[in-house]
Formats: structure tokens, sequence, C-alpha cells
């Protein structure tokens, strides 16, 4: 036999009512309330009790896929349980044969709540369990985070909730899958319309995955939305990047497939970062080296008197070049730079503004402040060593010396 709660209520609490309309709606009113009150009550024993400590369990296991599935709170989504289930029993014992319109539409809006509350835990639960094996990867194969599957998993979610989606409709309008995946296929192109960007975002999140074009902690380039620091966070949708300046940049994740990015994370891990930058020399000042100038730079620079030594005097030897020679061997030496790199001085073509000699080393040190304190100290070492040789660094006032 049924409990009546509507009647049982109307000769309690609501019998000074004689509404019967109002009286309806108010009984209604309450036994709604009472059901969601006992939900919460029943979810938060749940969470107490069970909760805590099977989560408390699992993370000291030893097992790495229970503590993985541990860390995504799978079991915070099965106490969700408790609502529908509350719902589902609740609705039970409320009587409805015979009774009015509203006492019946309650009725069935419980057992369609409480069967959407199946729907929704059921597929949250699958959901946080793929999050679970995306864990469960990281930790175990990819500690590194250079082969991410997190686009893969984000579109083998995002194939479960439109499977829940389209399992619950066909049980609400009492279809067959096939039939409802039709009716939604007329209305396709204005979805697609309406989650273009998510749609680009999960196709490119998962090119950039595969192709190994970002991850999180990558630092990138990207010149079209002036982006220069480290990916601090990747979706479907969105790409997230503090910029060196401690801007945090967002842009649409299709971006890392359709626009240019400059990656400097493999130059990061190699600890090598390519200095490149020339100073230009007064062609004025370049002159073959006398007897005076090289008993000089002997007697200063050991290199110099050791590559003297020896040296047909009858050949003459330029400044310049004794100088690029000496610049070598102070960059070969020099525990600044990365010597599994090249590190020399070289010519480039001469230009008006005098001959270029440049500087094509690697630092050990790549990020900003340590690599431009590596690259100041080279070239103060040239800006002091120069004029040794009897060489100029070219400046617009030399023009003019010239001339006159």
């Amino acid at each position: 036999m049924k409990i009546n709660i509507h009647q049982l209520l109307n000769e309690t609490i609501l019998s000074d009512i004689t509404d019967q309309k109002l009286k309806v709606i108010m009984s209604l009113l309450i036994i709604a309330l009472g059901f969601l009150v006992f939900s919460i009550i029943f979810d938060r024993l749940l969470r107490t009790i069970m909760v805590r400590l099977l989560n408390k369990l699992m993370l000291l296991s030893k097992n790495d896929f229970l503590t993985a599935l541990a860390a995504t709170k799978i079991f915070d989504v099965i106490s969700l349980i408790s609502f529908p289930i509350v719902f589902d029993v609740g609705s039970a014992f409320v009587s409805f044969k015979g009774d009015d319109a509203f006492t019946q539409g309650f009725a069935s809006f419980m057992v369609h709540a409480a069967y959407f509350g199946y729907f929704f835990v059921s597929t949250l639960i699958l959901v946080r369990i793929i999050s679970g094996v995306n864990h469960y990867y990281e930790r175990k194969f990819d500690g590194s985070g250079e082969y991410p599957i997190y686009g893969y998993i984000k579109m083998l979610q995002f194939s479960i909730w439109c499977v829940g989606i389209v399992l619950y409709l066909s049980y609400v309008m009492n279809k067959s899958p096939l039939t409802t995946l039709t009716g939604i296929g007329a209305v396709s192109a204005i979805f697609l319309f309406i989650f273009k960007d998510t749609f680009l975002g999960l196709i490119s999140s998962i090119q950039a995955t595969a192709n190994h074009i970002v991850k999180l902690g990558d630092w990138v380039n990207i010149p079209k939305y002036n982006i220069d620091g480290e990916v601090i966070y990747i979706s479907i949708s969105s790409v997230k990047v503090r910029n060196w300046d401690n801007i945090v940049t967002s842009i649409p994740t299709f971006s890392l497939t359709s626009d240019a990015i400059h990656n400097w994370q493999k130059m990061v891990e190699s600890k090598a970062r390519r200095i490149f930058r020339a100073v230009y020399i007064d062609i004025s000042s370049i002159q073959a080296c006398d007897s005076a100038l090289l008993v000089s730079l002997a007697l200063k620079y050991p290199y110099v008197a050791k590559l003297t030594n020896g040296m047909d005097e009858s050949v003459p030897t330029a400044n310049l070049a004794l100088y690029r020679m000496y610049l070598n061997d102070y960059l070969q030496n020099n525990p600044l730079l990365n010597h599994d790199h090249p590190n020399l001085a070289r010519y480039l073509a001469p230009t008006p503004t005098g001959v270029p000699l440049q500087i094509y080393a690697f630092s050990q040190e790549v990020y900003l402040a340590e690599f431009e304190e590596t690259q100041s100290q080279i070239f103060e070492h040239i800006f002091l060593t120069l004029p040794d040789f009897g060489l100029r660094i070219f400046q617009s006032q030399s023009v003019g010396m010239l001339n006159s």
C-alpha cells in the first residue's frame, strides 16, 4: 500500500488552507524541499564516512592506477548517486493514482529527475575514470610530459558525454538512439556553428599533441599575438601563456596549428642559447702588425706570444687577423659557453660602416638575465682588448675625422 504524502500533508500542516489549488502547490513544494534536504544529508553522510575512507585507502595504495583514480576524486562523484536514489525511492511513496494534474506532474518530474541523475552520474564516473587513465599514464610513462595524451583524453571524454546525452534523450522520448541521432542531425549545423571554436580546438589539441608542437611548461614565442613566455594551461578551447612580464595571455587552441609558433623548449633543455651579434671594425684601423705591436701584445697576452713564436716575419699579419685568432682562443676557453656547439669569431661581408666581426657562440645559460650577463661579459672583453691590437670600432665621427 502506497503512502499518500500529499494527502497526509493536506490533513495536517495544510489543513487550515481552504484554496484547493494553493494547498496542492504548497504540498508539492514541501515534498520537493523535504526530498532535497534528505538528499543533501544523505550525500554529506556518504562523503563524510565512505568517500573519505575510500579516498584515504586508495591514496595509500601501492597500486599506481588506484592512486591515480583517487586523484580524480571519483568517489566524490559516486556519492552524487544519492540524489537520484532518494528521488527514485521517494517517488514510490507518493501515490498519484486518481490525484490532480499537479500531483501527477510532480510524480512524473521526480521519476525523470531520478533517471537524469542516473545518466549524469554514470557519465561523470566514466569521464573521471578516463581522467584517471591520463593521470596514470603521466605518472607511469610520461613523467617529463614529452608525449602527453591530453588531447586524446579530452576527445574521448567529449564522445562519452555525447553518447550519454543521446541515450538520455532516447529514454525521455522513448525512441531508439538511431532515431534520436537522426533528429539531432537536423540541428547539427547550428550546433557546430555555436561550438566551432571547441571543435577546432579539439582537433588542434590532438594535432599539437601528436606532432609535439607544444606542451605544458614549454617556452614559446608567438609573434602574431606578441607572446613570449611559458605555457601554463592547455584545454580544448584555450591556451594560456605567462609572458616574462607576468602578463597571462589566452589564445584559442586552434592557433597552435594555424599560426607560426617558436618553441624554445628544446633550446632550454640543451642548455645552449645562441649568441649572434657583431661589432663593426673601422676599416682604417686595420693594418699589418709591426714588431713593436707584436712585442707589446706578446707581453700582455700569452696566447699571442705563443702564436707569434716562430712566425715568419717576412709575411705580414693583419692586426684584425691576429685579434680574430686571439678571440677564437678566448671563446674556446670560456667556461660560460657550451662547448658541445661551435664557438667562434668570424667576418661578415664588409659594409659602409666597417667590417662586421661576429660572435657566433652558445651560452650555457638560456634564461634572460643569465644569458645577457654571459653575452655582456664577452662583448665587454672585446671592447677592452680591441685597442691593444690597434683596432677601433666604427663610429660616425670616424667618417668626419677622415674627411677632415
